[in-house]
């Protein structure tokens, strides 16, 4: 057995971990994959909105697997960037964004019904939206609340208005109907091994009885959500861990016990059967795996009716004060939401950030009395009742900025 480097002792590796690393034959370079865990430098990357129609620059660094991704030099205080308050673009992993990858590959021409079964906090469910055919239909699926209430905030950021959020353990799904999903996805709850440089509760929580009883709640998911996938259709299976029994055993188990036939996946610059390994590529510990359920039938009619649906859509429109019918945020943030419809003014760097401070504002003496847009260059920011002498803010207090402001 090799010894282990220096640095992953250093950074207090879990001693079992890195025995099981150094003894995997199938990880290219074992030692290098250990200190790459033990670095504390992941990659800082974003990926732009294309329902927004936002595009990569072309002057900056691309994520290889994806046109939409950007890898950035260093990382800023997204807090304070007005254009992440508007959904134009997404803080991910860079290997998170094969999502992107795997669904392109499919081809696919037709809108689609797509289950995103563990969902939150929505950066894969984004990459699916931009990659999947227009008017598809996603059902984004969280067990915790709160994480929840974080994937309703960005999906509504996102803008894009056919999805809906539901709540409760995946395995609870299996009451929706049989066959009604086109896709699943399904980014199930793991050891989180490949999250150790970059979440230090990853190392913490570690241990060989959470990688065992991971692997049991992914087959677990699986297998209870098996049934909502129509034959012909697409499972997409990941994990954020290194371990074979949460990877390629449950793959195997999926193709011998479910029927699952496993397909091969795109090319993607520097993975290794489906893993990517921060040693060898620009981003954190990944495993995806494409399956493919057997025969070809037309997806049946969904119904929501037994999901527990927390959002429907980006969220509701208006709302009604006293008589006064008020759009809401949420409108503004759509991605076919036409800012003409509305009074509106642009507001500078400073001024923008007062409002997602949720200040009262003082606008310029041309500006339109009563419910006005704010638009930060060009797109929309948000919504305020300009009295005149002050713009009293209609950012709902949940997404104010909580910082001090620079």
């Amino acid at each position: 057995m090799e010894t282990a480097p220096a640095t992953a002792v250093a950074a207090n590796l879990p001693e079992k971990f890195v025995e099981r690393i150094l003894g995997d034959g199938n990880i290219p370079n074992p030692k290098g994959l250990l200190d790459a865990l033990a670095s504390g430098s992941p990659s800082v990357a974003i990926r732009h909105n294309k329902t927004k129609g936002c595009s990569r620059p072309s002057e900056c660094r691309p994520v290889p697997w994806c046109p939409e991704g950007e890898y950035l030099t260093e990382r800023p205080n997204f807090t304070f960037d007005p254009e992440f308050h508007q959904g134009l673009y997404y803080v991910q992993d860079p290997s998170s964004m094969a999502l992107s990858a795997v669904i392109k590959s499919l081809n696919l021409s037709e809108p689609v019904c797509y289950l995103d079964a563990c969902a939150a906090p929505g950066g894969k469910t984004t990459a699916a939206i931009d990659a999947l055919p227009p008017d598809s239909f996603i059902l984004a699926n969280e067990a915790d609340a709160a994480r929840a209430n974080v994937l309703c905030q960005n999906l509504m950021k996102w803008g894009y208005p056919n999805v809906a959020v539901s709540l409760g353990p995946a395995q609870k799904l299996a009451k929706l109907p049989a066959e009604s999903f086109d896709i699943i996805a399904a980014d199930v709850p793991c050891s989180g091994e490949g999250m150790m440089r970059k979440d230090p509760k990853a190392i913490e929580q570690w241990s060989p009885a959470l990688v065992e009883s991971c692997a049991r709640l992914q087959f677990e998911i699986i297998e209870a959500i098996w049934p909502l996938l129509r034959p012909g259709g697409f499972l997409i299976y990941s994990t954020c861990t290194f371990a074979r029994q949460e990877d390629e055993d449950n793959v195997n188990r999926f193709c011998t016990e479910l029927g699952a036939e496993l397909l091969p996946l795109p090319e993607m610059p520097g993975t290794v059967n489906g893993h990517f390994y921060p040693h060898l590529i620009e981003g954190e510990g990944l495993y995806i795996a494409l399956m493919r359920k057997p025969g070809n039938s037309p997806r049946k009619p969904i119904s929501l009716k037994k999901a527990h649906i927390i959002q429907n859509g980006v969220g509701e429109e208006f709302e009604l004060k006293g008589r006064n019918k008020i759009p809401t945020h949420a409108l503004a943030m759509r991605c076919d939401f036409d800012p003409a419809e509305y009074p509106a003014v642009d507001i500078d760097l400073p001024t923008a950030l007062s409002f997602l401070h949720r200040d009262s504002l003082t606008l310029p003496a041309d500006t339109p009395r009563g419910i006005t847009l704010l638009t930060y260059k060009s797109r929309p920011l948000g919504w305020v009742n300009n009295l005149g002498s002050r713009a009293n803010n209609l950012l709902p207090k949940h997404l104010r900025i909580l910082s001090q402001l620079p």
